[in-house]
């Protein structure tokens, strides 16, 4: 993901893709077309597990994101779906979040970062969003994490280093 070209990361905006970077500040790295492939087979192989886990009937994976946070980069808290009719289909499909972790929150290590959490909102019944207690979660190397795309999260901002993510959604069948 180092050598690879980058572009600034987006969000869905009225249904369009906008880069806001006073709601999401990362790249997005685009690795050639045989690495996507690779992991999104990779990525599908999780495919039953993860139906399993949740009692969903999957269907297939979106294309994966291979992000790439840097020192000060951030997301906001929201969520991965959308029942808006005018949000993208690809938005309103989404029934599975997943963030495979390249790295992990390791401050000191050479190949780790500091900061950059992946906080979950809501899950206590105590609030809607950043008002309710955030539960933060330290990457680590190899370490999937599926979530329902409607649970509230963010990513802190990243202190120091450079946190490497691989995110995509399931669809239902």
């Amino acid at each position: 993901m180092d050598a690879a070209t980058e572009a600034p990361a987006t969000v869905a905006d009225e249904g369009a893709e906008a880069v806001d970077e006073t709601h999401r500040r990362t790249k997005q790295a685009r690795l050639s077309s045989e690495t996507s492939a690779r992991v999104a087979d990779e990525l599908r192989g999780a495919l039953p597990a993860l139906a399993e886990h949740f009692d969903l009937p999957l269907g297939s994976a979106q294309p994966p994101q291979f992000l790439v946070y840097r020192e000060g980069d951030f997301f906001r808290a929201h969520h991965d779906d959308s029942d808006d009719p005018d949000a993208p289909d690809y938005v309103r499909e989404r029934a599975i979040s997943t963030v495979v972790f390249l790295n992990g929150e390791m401050p000191g290590d050479p190949d780790g970062y500091s900061g950059g959490s992946l906080t979950f909102f809501g899950l206590m019944d105590d609030g809607v969003g950043e008002e309710s207690v955030g539960l933060p979660l330290a990457g680590e190397p190899g370490l999937l994490i599926a979530f329902p795309p409607h649970v509230i999260h963010s990513v802190s901002p990243v202190t120091s280093g450079e946190r490497y993510t691989v995110v995509t959604w399931f669809t239902k069948e």
